[in-house]
């Protein structure tokens, strides 16, 4: 049966704040309001993006899955859903990160973002809105709720996957028939490399070869880049020969 993969959803709500002043000297427009502070947007709190997060940090990037009693199958597809926080466009969002086995269908999904909503206003979030972060000028409490919070916006992410090059097989070449002569067995050995698109392993070859000063290290270094007599064997099946040997 084949395994599926990790699948990376980004749950995206935007984030708001207020700002207290350490002088309480608002703008006219504020002083009646000034034991709420000044509000911020996700985009004004992105100016303040480092010290959130390292406030963030301290206070922990919890995993909101180990206080999760709901429905078996989100606890059975949902590996991981770790709280933090993500710049996207300039705009400061809480964000929480899920690792999925698989896909939740949309009344899941919609029983899992109404529980995150909810450690959001009354679980992890309220204690960390009650945390007072030291900014240029005043005390910052940010809030992952509030009360026009929109439906968390959900983005996948991709994971890349670098490709890696298939290993080639070594060409093979008979040291017998070449009367030690190591400049004859270094150019055969270099001539079989470049036909196997190996020119770079070929240039580096002749140049350990040439550098080696010993007739028999030179033969061991020609043996790493082609197959000779002096080549390691492949690694034997430790299973497969034990499988093999005769009963006794």
């Amino acid at each position: 049966m084949e395994e599926k993969g990790t699948i990376h959803i980004h749950l995206l709500t935007e984030l708001t704040g207020n700002l207290y002043s350490e002088e309480s000297e608002w703008e006219e427009d504020w002083l009646e309001s000034d034991e709420y502070g000044m509000p911020l947007d996700g985009t004004e709190l992105a100016d303040y993006e480092e010290v959130i997060r390292e406030e963030l940090k301290r206070y922990g990037e919890d995993d909101l899955m180990q206080y999760f009693d709901g429905s078996e199958s989100i606890q059975g597809k949902i590996q991981s859903a770790v709280v933090t926080i993500e710049n996207k466009d300039g705009i400061l969002y809480g964000c929480t990160k899920l690792e999925l086995n698989e896909l939740l269908s949309q009344e899941e999904l919609q029983e899992f973002t109404e529980y995150i909503t909810g450690q959001y206003s009354d679980g992890w979030g309220e204690g960390f809105e009650q945390r007072d972060i030291k900014v240029d000028g005043g005390t910052l409490n940010v809030h992952f709720w509030h009360p026009d919070i929109e439906q968390p916006k959900m983005y996948e992410k991709k994971t890349e996957q670098i490709p890696t090059k298939p290993e080639k097989q070594r060409p093979k070449l008979q040291l017998l028939g070449h009367n030690g002569n190591i400049f004859s067995i270094m150019g055969d050995a270099s001539t079989l490399l470049k036909k196997n698109k190996q020119t770079a392993e070929a240039k580096e070859m002749c140049k350990r070869v040439l550098e080696s000063g010993d007739y028999y290290k030179a033969l061991l270094i020609i043996s790493e880049y082609v197959e000779t007599e002096l080549s390691p064997p492949p690694k034997e099946n430790k299973k497969t020969k034990k499988k093999n040997q005769p009963e006794r």
